[in-house]
């Protein structure tokens, strides 16, 4: 009976020593020994390109910049301002040309001119990635006189020159006047759409363009920067 007794207590205190050990080792493991392996379907391709398991859609520079098109279909990149003047004549014999007999007036047309890039005409062919310089180019067309706009208020007629023989105002018909503005229209045209307007706008698309731009790519991959260059 003593063997019997001694056997049993030896196997007591094994146990014990046993549960002790495995009481310890889960003490060292942390409070939370339970581990979990969570996806959410995304895989990082690299940090340009999302990739999405379930639709097989992937985000990159050329579809987040496209996309924006609705926002930025015609950029204006600058302004001009300027003024025309035209001076009428009423003679009282046509083909007499003696200022004694003839009557003047003039008049003058203040307007804005409006410098614009065509953004919606991007495509992805427009938009190079470069991994290695890790740059983004965007190609777009040059600036371009798109409107003249003519500010009525600033339509300016003076008072009629009279001469010795010529008196009262100048008369005008609705078809003189739609002639005299379309005369003047163009000639605004002319004085904005010169050479160095052109590269001035030209100048400021380049930048704006890119101010544009820019944030977007960085918020894709801030590594990345913007070139913006004509096509």
């Amino acid at each position: 009976m003593k063997s019997r007794q001694k056997l049993l207590n030896l196997t007591a205190i094994i146990l014990a020593v046993l549960v002790a050990a495995v009481v310890i080792w889960g003490c060292t493991q942390g409070a939370n020994p339970l581990h979990m392996q969570v996806s959410d379907g995304i895989k990082q391709i690299d940090l340009d390109t999302i990739y999405l398991k379930s639709s097989g859609v992937e985000v990159s520079f050329a579809d987040v910049i496209l996309s924006r098109q609705n926002e930025t279909r015609k950029l204006v990149v600058s302004t001009q301002n300027g003024t025309v003047t035209t001076k009428l004549t009423d003679r009282l014999i046509n083909k007499l040309d003696f200022d004694f007999m003839k009557k003047t007036q003039n008049m003058s047309y203040t307007g804005t001119g409006y410098f614009v890039v065509d953004l919606d005409n991007l495509t992805a062919a427009n938009v190079i990635e470069d991994k290695d310089r890790k740059t983004v180019t965007i190609r777009i067309g040059h600036a371009y006189l798109q409107a003249i706009e003519i500010d009525p208020n600033n339509i300016i007629i003076d008072d009629v020159k009279e001469s010795l023989l010529a008196r009262g105002n100048i008369e005008l018909t609705l078809a003189d006047y739609n002639a005299i503005e379309r005369e003047l229209r163009s000639r605004l045209e002319e004085k904005f759409d010169t050479a160095a307007n052109g590269q001035a706008a030209d100048e400021l698309a380049l930048r704006m363009v890119r101010e544009i731009y820019e944030p977007v790519i960085k918020a894709i991959d801030r590594r990345y920067s913007v070139i913006v260059e004509f096509k």
